[in-house]
C-alpha cells in the first residue's frame, strides 16, 4: 500500500524549533521505565524490607537464592540486581551527557531549557546512587577519552556534587505543572529531590540537615499540588491527571511496556480472574507484620492494597489451585489447609524452601487491570505529595513540634478514612509511612534513616554491622575498572 504522508520533519530541521527538544530527549527518561516497573524496580526494592518478601515455593522463586539473601541483606558482589540498577543508572547519566553536549553544539536555537532539564534528570540518576551505593564516580561529561576509568567518589563528594547541581539549575527549571510536565523534571521536582538529600544528610554525610530539607519541603507545598480524593487514582490507569503526582511515568502495556506487578504479586491461578494474557508468576506478597499494620482500623482504604483471603470470580465461585499441596506423610507439616480453594493468607509458613503455594497476602495497590498481558497500564509515582506531607511531619517531629507534626499526619489519615491519630512518634510516623508508601520504593530508605534497617525481624537475623545500609559495588564493574574501590565490610 501506498502510504499518504501529510507532513513530515526530518533531521536537518527538527531541531531548529526550541519547542522539539523534547523529542531528542525522550531516552533520557524511558531508561526510568526499566528502572521503576522491573521486578526488581520500586515494588522489588521493597522485599529487602520489613514489607514484602520473595520466598522460595519449591522449585520456585529460589533463582540461585537471591531473593532470599536479599531479604536478609546477605547480598553477594555478583547479584544480578545489583548490577542491573548500577547500569541502569550509568545508562541514564551517560544518555543524559550525551545529550547536553550535542543541545550545546545547535545554533540558532535556544537550547538552554533542556539543557537545565538534562541536568536536573542526571541529578535524580546521582541521588538513586548515592542513596544505594553510596560512594561512586562522577561523570558529568561525555566528551572524555574511550578509555576513561572514572574513580571512585566518596558518599560525601557525590552528595555535594548533587546539592551543587540542583542549586544551580533550579532557578532555571519551569514551575509548569499538570499534563504538559508529567513525568518530566521541573522545579518542583527538582526541590522534592532536594528535600529528599537533604531529610537523609545524616545517613549521607553524618550531619543532619532538618532546616534545609524543611525549606525544600515547603518551596513544594507552594506547587498547588493536593491530595486527590481518591487514594487509589494514583495507581490506576492514566493517572495523569492526579493533583497528587510531582513525578511519576505513565505506563502503557503496548506504548511504554515495563510494569510486571501484577504478573510478579499473583497467585498462579489468578491469571484466569483478571483474563491476564500472560501466566502469573506467585512471587511478591505482603509480610504477616505488614499486614497487621492495618489491624488497628480496618476502615483505612490502603488495607485494599493488598489481596487477601479466599479469592472469587466475578460470579461468585471460588478461585481454585489444583495443584495446592496435599498431604504426605513424609512431610506431614507441607500440606495445605484449605485444599484446593485459594486462600490468600496473611501468615506466610516459611522464607525456604517450601512456602505454600497460597501463602502471603498480594500485592494489590496498583488495580489489576482485566485483559492486561506481561505488561499492565498502570502509571506510577515517584513522586507524591502524600510522601511530603509526611515528610513535613518527620521534620517538625525531629525539630521539636510534635503538635504541628500530627497536623500533617492526619491530614495524610483522613484521606484514607481512618481516625485522625492523637499523638505522633517517629515509631507510629515509620508505620504511617509503610500504610501510605509501600511498594514504591521508599522503604529501605525510611528504615535506614529511622534506624531500624539492621533489626532482627521474621527470617531475618540481626546485623550489628552497618555496612549494608549501602550495596555493594558490582563484581562486573570493578573488573573493567581498577580505580573503582569496593565499599567498605564487602
Amino acid at each position: 500500500m501506498d502510504e499518504r504522508v501529510y507532513s513530515d520533519l526530518n533531521g536537518d530541521i527538527l531541531f531548529d524549533d526550541s519547542e522539539n527538544l523534547i523529542y531528542g530527549f525522550g531516552v533520557a527518561y524511558t531508561n526510568l521505565y526499566q528502572l521503576v516497573g522491573h521486578k526488581y524496580g520500586v515494588v522489588g526494592m521493597d522485599a529487602g524490607t520489613d514489607l514484602l518478601v520473595v520466598p522460595q515455593r519449591g522449585g520456585d522463586w529460589y533463582d540461585g537464592g537471591e531473593w532470599i539473601r536479599y531479604h536478609r541483606q546477605q547480598w553477594t558482589p555478583t547479584e544480578g540486581y545489583v548490577a542491573r540498577a548500577w547500569n541502569i543508572l550509568y545508562f541514564g547519566i551517560n544518555t543524559c551527557n550525551r545529550l547536553i553536549l550535542t543541545f550545546e553544539a545547535l545554533e540558532g536555537v535556544d537550547t538552554a531549557p533542556a539543557i537545565v532539564e538534562l541536568k536536573g534528570l542526571s541529578v535524580f540518576y546521582y541521588w538513586w546512587l548515592v542513596d544505594i551505593y553510596g560512594n561512586v564516580p562522577i561523570v558529568d561529561s561525555f566528551d572524555v577519552p574511550a578509555d576513561f576509568k572514572p574513580e571512585t567518589k566518596s558518599r560525601q563528594e557525590v552528595y555535594d556534587f548533587i546539592e551543587k547541581e540542583l542549586l544551580a539549575v533550579m532557578p532555571y527549571l519551569s514551575k509548569s505543572t499538570g499534563l504538559d510536565y508529567f513525568g518530566r523534571v521541573n522545579y518542583y521536582v527538582a526541590q522534592t529531590m532536594l528535600a529528599n538529600l537533604y531529610i537523609n544528610a545524616e545517613v549521607y554525610t553524618g550531619t543532619p540537615q532538618w532546616d534545609k530539607a524543611m525549606a525544600a519541603v515547603d518551596s513544594v507545598m507552594t506547587g498547588g499540588y493536593s491530595l486527590s480524593s481518591d487514594f487509589f487514582s494514583n495507581f490506576r490507569e492514566n493517572a495523569t491527571t492526579s493533583p497528587e503526582y510531582i513525578f511519576g511515568l505513565h505506563f502503557d502495556k503496548v506504548d511504554a511496556a515495563a510494569f510486571e506487578v501484577h504478573l510478579f504479586t499473583l497467585q498462579y491461578n489468578l491469571a484466569a480472574k483478571y483474563q491476564f494474557e500472560d501466566a502469573t508468576w506467585n512471587g511478591i506478597c505482603a509480610q504477616e507484620s505488614f499486614f497487621h499494620l492495618f489491624d488497628t482500623d480496618t476502615n483505612d482504604v490502603r488495607r485494599n492494597s493488598v489481596l487477601f483471603g479466599f479469592q472469587h470470580f466475578d460470579d461468585g465461585t471460588r478461585v481454585e489451585d489444583p495443584s495446592f499441596e496435599k498431604f504426605n506423610p513424609a512431610d506431614p507439616t507441607y500440606r495445605d489447609p484449605d485444599g484446593a480453594p485459594l486462600n490468600l493468607t496473611p501468615k506466610i509458613n516459611m522464607l525456604e524452601s517450601k512456602c505454600l503455594r497460597q501463602a502471603g497476602a498480594r500485592v494489590a495497590k496498583y488495580p489489576f487491570i482485566v485483559g492486561s498481558d506481561r505488561y499492565t497500564s498502570n502509571d506510577v509515582p515517584i513522586f507524591r505529595y502524600a510522601d511530603i506531607l509526611l515528610m513535613k511531619a518527620e521534620l517538625l517531629l525531629r525539630t521539636g513540634d510534635a503538635g504541628g507534626a500530627l497536623e500533617y499526619v492526619n491530614q495524610v489519615r483522613t484521606r484514607a478514612g481512618v481516625i485522625p491519630a492523637t499523638e505522633v512518634t517517629m515509631e507510629s510516623l515509620l508505620d504511617e509511612r509503610a500504610r501510605e508508601l509501600f511498594a514504591e520504593g521508599y522503604r529501605r530508605t525510611d528504615m535506614i534513616r529511622f534506624g531500624t534497617y539492621g533489626n532482627i525481624r521474621w527470617e531475618k537475623p540481626e546485623q550489628s554491622a552497618t555496612y549494608t545500609t549501602i550495596w555493594l559495588i558490582p563484581q562486573a564493574q570493578i573488573d573493567v575498572n581498577p580505580n573503582l574501590v569496593q565499599n567498605t565490610g564487602y
